[in-house]
């Protein structure tokens, strides 16, 4: 296959054109290129690509029960037998790629070309991924404008000639439990791919990726307070594979509807000249891509029961208060005809919440004490960054509810001249804050989503005018789910500390990676005084998105920083005064349930 693209006259001709721009010989350039090839080449054996499914098999089911939509897949599987598929899962284990690998191959796919990191190529994986068709990539090539040719040209012939493709959106595993931002770099050259050489039929496959419990979760969330992540190799691969034993739940497989690239591509405006359209098309259709996973994966019993959970902050439940403080949750997941799982719907019965606290607290998620005369549960401390990674497995679902709380919880502080008007400014104003956080469906559907979720709250409310709005706070109380301190606490106490440490650094411009560190510090001191609360907002990787905010708001340098900097955390800390009107709210709402209990 390498020699193919080496004699490809197009390869030929980008290579010659990189030699000239780099006032280099061609032909070193070439051996430059065909070097690159040589490191990433791969193969699809039978042989091989038995062996690897039977080792990935091996490798999951000792610990998981996999579930598939066998539907969808089978409407996957015909459009493949047409059309080249590129499969975008989320990233949420080491185990994801055994997992489609298993799958796939069971259900009669061809093999499939899959990008993985070349940090996972040690031996025995390395050769025998090979010759299964996992092409080994380099962590970071930013620099090596050799090796991104070659890649884009490869990733181009492989579709091409009609394979499919496979590789995560997000580029790596995310650490909180939520799918991360698109990572652009390969989903452009796929793009460059589909547009430059005409490639007709491509589609997207968006796939979701869900495991009830994950034994590496504890050792992703230290990764989130400084801790270094251990280094691959075949002693990790050992310690990695002895984790999946035990009875860990299910694994879900589900698939978003396809996406034929060339189409999207063309329908966001992609302009083979305009390079900031065909840039801003790419971008479009990869949040799709990332939305339609969302879409596509259910809320979880783990997911519900920590969320409710969380909710309540320290305090320890009596199994009956558990279902007490559950069930507002799944009558909010059933009004708003939320994708569930067979085990979340069976939250509704005893045997349900029973055997679902018992796989969590065997896991150590939750803690339960037996020493006085009642059996209590209860998330500690030690074990809110553990839980908040299950909980953000379904967090998208329950988004758009808590802004829409925030909202309304604004204008009944400040309504301004327009009441209607002023819940939207501020709506969208919180949808830009959290634009680095999660994905948002464009202004005039998530204007539908947030009119849909005020109507749960309070229905009518748009009749009521200004003399109706002292009657929110008890509508959300009536309400039974406030949302907001459960799902946005933690997000908004991250870029409060952010915001906070630009401040402190007055006119000083700063780089993004420059203040991490500190900010983990920072973050810790003010929860030990109380400043914030959530300590799942003590992480790395909520900075990162909340970091990346400011530079796209100019907070890291440029004028009157001081002033911009001072505007930029007085919001966030009238935010945090709202969330804690809305935590009042919702402690009064949890006492309200537990009233009887």
């Amino acid at each position: 296959m390498s020699t193919s693209l080496l004699s490809d006259p197009r390869f030929v001709g980008a290579v010659h054109e990189l030699a000239e721009r780099q006032e280099r010989p061609g032909d070193a350039v070439m051996a430059d290129a065909a070097a690159c090839l040589a490191e990433m080449e791969t193969s699809q054996q039978r042989v091989g690509r038995a062996i690897w499914a039977r080792w990935a098999t091996y490798l999951y089911s000792r610990a998981y029960r996999l579930t598939v939509d066998e539907e969808a897949l089978a409407r996957i599987r015909d459009l493949g037998r047409t059309h080249p598929l590129v499969f975008l899962p989320s990233h949420r284990s080491n185990l994801d790629g055994y997992v489609m690998a298993s799958l796939l191959y069971k259900h009669g796919f061809p093999g499939n070309f899959t990008l993985g990191g070349k940090n996972m190529a040690f031996w025995p994986i390395g050769p025998l991924g090979r010759r299964s068709g996992v092409i080994w990539i380099r962590r970071s090539f930013r620099d090596d404008d050799v090796y991104k040719l070659t890649l884009r040209h490869y990733l181009g012939h492989l579709v091409r000639q009609g394979h499919d493709l496979e590789w995560y959106i997000e580029g790596g595993r995310t650490r909180t439990g939520k799918l991360l931002p698109p990572t652009l770099g390969l989903f452009t050259y796929l793009a460059d791919a589909v547009e430059d050489h005409g490639v007709q039929g491509v589609h997207v496959i968006p796939t979701s990726i869900v495991y009830d419990e994950l034994p590496e979760v504890e050792e992703m969330t230290t990764e989130s307070h400084g801790a270094v992540k251990p280094p691959e190799g075949l002693p990790w691969l050992l310690r990695f594979a002895r984790q999946q034993r035990g009875d860990y739940g299910n694994v879900q497989v589900n698939f978003g509807e396809p996406i034929d690239l060339a189409e999207a591509l063309a329908a966001n405006g992609s302009d083979p000249v305009d390079k900031a359209a065909r840039r801003l098309a790419r971008h479009k259709v990869a949040i799709e891509v990332c939305a339609r996973i969302n879409r596509a994966t259910p809320a979880t019993a783990p997911s519900l029961l920590t969320l409710a959970l969380l909710g309540v902050e320290d305090r320890a439940l009596t199994f009956q208060q558990v279902q007490d403080v559950l069930r507002p949750v799944l009558r909010y997941v059933i009004a708003r005809d939320i994708p569930a799982d067979d085990g979340a719907r069976r939250l509704t019965t005893q045997d349900g919440v029973r055997e679902t606290l018992a796989t969590l607290v065997t896991h150590g998620v939750v803690d339960r004490y037996d020493g006085g005369t009642e059996t209590v549960f209860g998330i500690g401390a030690e074990q809110a960054l553990v839980a908040g990674f299950y909980r953000n497995i379904s967090i998208h679902w329950f988004l758009d509810r808590a802004i829409a709380e925030l909202a309304l919880l604004h204008v009944a502080d400040e309504p301004g001249d327009d009441v209607v008007e002023s819940a939207w400014d501020e709506a969208f104003r919180l949808r830009d804050l959290l634009k680095f956080d999660f994905f948002f469906a464009d202004r005039e559907q998530s204007r539908a989503d947030l009119t849909a979720e005020i109507e749960l709250i309070e229905p009518g409310w748009r009749e009521h005018g200004r003399e109706h709005l002292g009657e929110i706070g008890p509508a959300m109380v009536r309400s039974g789910a406030l949302m907001a301190p459960r799902i946005l606490r933690s997000f908004i106490e991250t870029h409060l500390v952010v915001a906070d440490r630009l401040q402190a650094l007055g006119e000083w411009p700063t780089e993004p990676g420059a203040i991490a560190d500190d900010c983990l510090g920072l973050g810790t001191q003010y929860l030990r005084q109380r400043r914030i609360t959530s300590r799942d907002a003590i992480s790395l990787h909520l900075f990162s998105p909340a970091v990346k905010l400011c530079a796209n708001y100019g907070l890291l340098d440029g004028p009157e920083l001081v002033r911009r900097r001072r505007e930029h955390a007085a919001y966030l800390h009238a935010l945090q005064r709202r969330l804690g009107a809305a935590g009042d709210l919702a402690h009064a709402s949890i006492e309200q349930a537990l009233a009887f209990s």
